[in-house]
């Protein structure tokens, strides 16, 4: 009896387990492909030259990169000197309370979009910070924005902006906490606010000449209450003559009555 050769036999188990090991390392593929793939450019406008409370949008175009349908979420983390090696490795650098209002889902082709990301100078007293909060990013602090799938998980699919400095904003840079048509409150980023009640308050009057008699008269107080203006009108005058007029025609019946008797 003819035994068989060994070469094909080795080639047959050999194409066993190429057939066998194929779907496994496409399976790998699939898992770890978009962690090895170069993340794609994020586009910002304006880019530079920050101040508080300013918006920027934020864009990315069609990719492999990002999950499609996944959700996006936009903060600010710390990126000292603005170099590449100090990047924040987890979201212990980054302010979460920086988060984008409103929801950003990844398309079919990968992009998405941000219109409106409000830019903070950090610690935020508009996000009742306090003042040793961290990160720090201001005009001499450099910070950047991750833009990302899952900001408690920095494997997963994500990219980071350029460094930035950010400005104070005006004396009053507002965060809308009400949606009232009678208007919003708002607190201040790197000033004060005017209160404007105070600055409508009734102040005392400081006194004036008058010009007739020399003498000073204030024409309102503090308290809004009207101040002593003169004499008493003509009103006055005329019911008290009436009055003495009265006072005097009773006392003269009353002599005359008694004369007679």
């Amino acid at each position: 009896m003819r035994i068989p050769s060994a070469v094909p036999i080795g080639r047959l188990v050999g194409a066993s387990i190429a057939v066998l090991c194929v779907p496994v390392v496409g399976q790998l593929l699939t898992i770890y492909g978009a962690g090895a793939a170069t993340p794609p450019a994020l586009s910002l406008s304006p880019n530079g030259n920050y101040t508080a409370g300013e918006t920027i949008a934020v864009d990315v175009g069609p990719n492999g990169y990002f999950t499609p349908n996944a959700g996006i979420k936009i903060i600010e983390c710390a990126d000292p000197g603005g170099t590449a090696g100090n990047l924040p490795r987890d979201d212990s650098t980054c302010d979460g309370n920086t988060v984008q209002g409103g929801s950003v889902l990844v398309g079919s082709d990968g992009s998405f979009s941000e219109p409106a990301y409000t830019m903070y100078l950090l610690p935020s007293a508009l996000l009742s910070e306090p003042g040793d909060n961290v990160p720090v990013c201001n005009q001499t602090h450099y910070c950047v924005l991750y833009v990302g799938q899952n900001q408690n998980d920095f494997t997963a699919p994500k990219t980071f902006s350029t460094p930035f400095l950010i400005a104070g904003g005006p004396p009053s840079t507002p965060r809308p906490t009400s949606t009232g048509t009678g208007g919003s409150s708002a607190a201040s980023e790197g000033g004060s606010t005017t209160n404007p009640a105070v600055a409508l308050a009734p102040s005392a009057t400081a006194p004036t000449t008058n010009g007739g008699g020399g003498h000073a008269a204030t024409s309102s107080t503090a308290s809004g209450s009207l101040a002593n203006t003169g004499p008493l009108p003509l009103l006055g005058w005329l019911v008290l003559s009436g009055l003495g007029l009265m006072l005097s025609g009773t006392v003269g019946r009353r002599m005359s009555l008694r004369r007679h008797r």
